[in-house]
């Protein structure tokens, strides 16, 4: 609950999203490259959409595009940010471990949507990502990482080591793609987190 009440204080202060700590204004991880290798434009969904830069961006490269975020401030930045960029975008402020979307996805991305999920039952997470991601999809998951034993902070997103992060979800997903970085970030989260960027595919 303390994260969800820490993430609603950012929005509240934040005038734009330039003020949000986690901001950026391009796509990082793996998206573009999965968008790459896709044969053609399908169905996208945006876990956790924040502001709606992965959203939008997929709904500008053809994408029927879904973005999901359970604080209404964050939807109204991303609908904010849709109507600037003139693209359209189903936008749903809904708690997803409760939501039941219309129809599976052939891309998922979660930029920090499952380590922001503190105290929350991950094995219905895992539940409603295999629910939703069809055959030959592409779920892209950026997640803190566990750097030893002692790698913990009190606030902050849940950290997971790369082996927990692969035994939740492979099988049936496939790791893909994997890479593995050392992030600065603001106290009381930081001064330095690992960060996993994965992409799995289902078989």
């Amino acid at each position: 609950m303390f994260i969800r009440q820490m993430q609603e204080m950012f929005y509240k202060k934040a005038k734009t999203p330039k003020d949000l700590p986690w901001n950026r204004e391009t796509p990082d991880g793996f998206i573009v490259e999965v968008v790459a290798t896709r044969d053609k434009p399908g169905r996208a969904l945006d876990l956790g959409c924040g502001s709606g830069v992965f959203s939008v961006w997929l709904a500008k490269k053809g994408y029927d595009v879904t973005g999901v975020d359970f604080i209404p401030r964050a939807i109204e930045m991303s609908r904010e940010r849709a109507k600037a960029e003139g693209v359209q975008v189903n936008w749903v402020n809904t708690d997803l471990l409760s939501w039941n979307a219309p129809g599976q996805f052939d891309v998922i991305v979660d930029s920090g949507c499952l380590h922001s999920l503190i105290g929350g039952n991950v094995r219905r997470f895992r539940e409603q990502i295999l629910r939703w991601l069809a055959p030959g999809g592409d779920y892209v998951l950026g997640h803190f990482g566990k750097r030893h034993a002692l790698d913990w902070r009190p606030v902050g997103p849940k950290r997971r080591t790369r082996e927990q992060l692969e035994r939740l979800f492979v099988p049936p997903l496939e790791v893909v793609k994997h890479e593995q970085s050392e992030i600065a970030v603001p106290l009381p989260i930081g001064p330095m987190v690992r960060g996993h960027a994965y992409w799995f595919r289902r078989k």
